[in-house]
């Protein structure tokens, strides 16, 4: 199979320029028992014992082995490894990548074997076909005796079989060879979260046998003197070996993985978290960081981006998102966490002037909708006043809390605007009417609709006089009591909010607590004694719309919906087109 010219194969002195200093750093090797742990945590079963056994069949090797030196003194296996180093000329060490007759014996405590962590490619093609399973259930009501020695010579002709085309196949040990030659250039950029990379800034490590000592290694710089083309000359590289080889990987990772459907999103998990995944989605974790380093190289020497590895299996008729948008990864992220529903991004912002409203908004919602506003994806944002809306000068009146509104809309989050009628909320309002889109040619900034002003303030559009004299004398701190005529007096006011906060000053000597005042006004609104329900007040029929208005916006999951919704006139009044006259000469 290796004369197959799309395969790859293994190079000569593979072992030794690996250990040179290409790879060894960012994924250093593993010995036996290292490499076993690697392996279970994985969902990969094996063991020492079946290691040893499966070298002596020629089926499966380490990258190289060592022995203890038969020279007294002698220092230990320095990596990177010197160009004249004494631990392979003098059979210390050697390298096994494609088989040694020269196997220690299983208990050699004098000898050790160093794997790579992607040789989990090549056990996981080997050991399902070496695994005998039997169901003896299967059996039991087979009439007469069974030949079992039949049956075992039958099994046994298999795995001869078996035995004799995997060992004549080298191209999983490439294509490990490949990945871990090429893993102290491109693995840092498997170990993140599309935003952010983890790099390593050197190592020292020690055992019994070999000594790696490179602290002042940084990844910038290995990356900026890295030679390509002695990459694609050592292994020979073609586009058909390499883009082969990553099919190969891709594929593995996805038969696997049982996250494979899940993955747009969990490569936007936090790297240390994706870690602490157990068994088979471990597993493809590894295998997809392999694919992914032949990703980046085959891009790096045919300019040209293979297909992700999650979409590799199948047919891929649309891509959600689109493959120009990944190219964003905050942008990436949004459409894949709109697509799982797992943005936070509100679907509604709703601008109140005050705390006061605020609170008795909210408490609407708890106690007569019967779920927190956040349930519906509605944040409510207090204003602080309607001058913070509409500007307190004249040359940024207006502009500042339109262009918000707009942004807002860019992003497809509804927006809606509860003022009392004061200062120039009434000129807003109107202004809003011609206010084009900065964001989008093709629609103004918002739907008047999308703006309520109350007729005077909103403690005077849905609550009586009688309700409001009752509720500020709840709150009241003295015995003293409040009138429906005293309150009606106010309405009449040209500043019927302050003159109302002034005649609870004058007559009990203490600021009105405007949130315990609202709170007491929704209570006696929801109140089964109230003459005039809840829903028949006019704060109702708003928050139904804002209600419906924050339910039917689902949240883009592609560029092209993005933009069809924005064309739409749900977000604002569409622009009718100005078609301008040219002269004909």
């Amino acid at each position: 199979m290796e004369k197959n010219g799309s395969l790859l194969t293994i190079p000569p002195h593979a072992a030794e320029n690996i250990l040179k200093g290409n790879g060894i750093v960012v994924c250093p090797l593993l010995k036996t028992d290292e490499f076993v742990k690697f392996c279970k945590e994985r969902n990969v079963t094996i063991n020492k014992e079946r290691l040893w056994r499966l070298e002596h069949l020629r089926l499966f090797f380490p990258i190289f082995r060592v022995r203890t030196p038969d020279k007294e003194n002698a220092s230990k296996l320095k990596l990177p490894l010197e160009k004249i180093d004494e631990w392979f000329p003098n059979r210390w060490a050697w390298n096994t990548v494609k088989g040694s007759q020269d196997i220690p014996e299983l208990m050699d405590i004098e000898s050790e074997a160093y794997y790579s962590v992607f040789q989990i490619f090549c056990l996981e093609a080997i050991l399902p076909l070496l695994t005998f399973s039997l169901s003896l259930d299967a059996y039991l009501d087979q009439a007469g005796e069974i030949d079992w020695q039949k049956n075992a010579k039958s099994w046994m002709t298999y795995a001869h079989k078996i035995q004799k085309e995997l060992s004549e196949n080298e191209f999983r040990q490439s294509v490990v060879l490949l990945c871990q030659y090429i893993s102290d250039r491109y693995y840092p950029h498997t170990q993140g979260d599309q935003r952010t990379i983890s790099i390593s800034l050197g190592t020292i490590r020690s055992d019994q046998w070999i000594e790696q000592y490179a602290p002042n290694w940084k990844w910038q710089e290995y990356s900026k003197k890295w030679n390509l083309q002695e990459t694609r000359k050592f292994f020979q590289l073609t586009p058909e070996k390499l883009k082969h080889a990553y099919t190969a990987l891709s594929v593995s990772q996805a038969h696997i993985d049982p996250l494979e459907r899940w993955y747009q999103l969990v490569q936007f998990v936090n790297i240390d978290e994706r870690k602490r995944l157990k068994g088979d989605a471990l597993h493809s974790e590894t295998l997809r960081s392999g694919a992914f380093m032949l990703r980046m190289l085959y891009k790096d020497l045919y300019g040209e981006e293979l297909l992700p590895p999650n979409e590799i299996v199948g047919q891929v008729i649309t891509h959600v998102p689109e493959q120009s948008v990944r190219k964003d990864s905050r942008r990436y992220l949004e459409f894949v966490s709109n697509r799982y529903h797992l943005n936070p991004q509100p679907k509604l912002v709703l601008f109140v002037e005050g705390k006061s409203e605020e609170v008795a908004i909210r408490t609407i919602f708890e106690k007569y909708v019967g779920a927190h506003p956040g349930k519906f994806s509605i944040e409510i944002v207090c204003l602080g006043g309607v001058e913070t809306a509409t500007g307190a000068k004249k040359e940024d009146r207006f502009r500042a809390i339109l262009r918000l509104i707009d942004y807002l809309h860019h992003h497809q989050t509804f927006t809606f605007l509860i003022l009392d009628n004061e200062g120039y909320a009434r000129r807003l309002k109107d202004e809003a009417r011609k206010a084009k889109s900065i964001h989008h040619q093709k629609r103004y900034i918002t739907r008047p609709e999308y703006i309520k002003i109350w007729k005077t303030s909103f403690e005077f559009d849905n609550y009586s006089n009688s309700e409001i004299a009752s509720a500020m004398s709840s709150v009241s701190k003295t015995s003293e009591k409040f009138s429906a005529a005293e309150i009606k007096s106010c309405k009449t006011n040209k500043f019927p909010g302050s003159a109302l906060s002034t005649l609870y000053e004058q007559k009990t000597g203490h600021d009105l607590n405007k949130i315990k005042f609202n709170e007491a006004l929704v209570e006696a609104a929801l109140s089964k004694e109230t003459k005039k329900h809840i829903e028949n007040r006019p704060i109702m029929k708003a928050l139904e719309r804002i209600e419906k208005l924050a339910i039917r916006n689902p949240l883009p999951t592609m560029q092209e919906v993005w933009e069809k919704n924005q064309s739409s006139h749900y977000l604002g009044k569409k622009r009718k087109r100005v078609f301008k006259l040219q002269s004909v000469r």
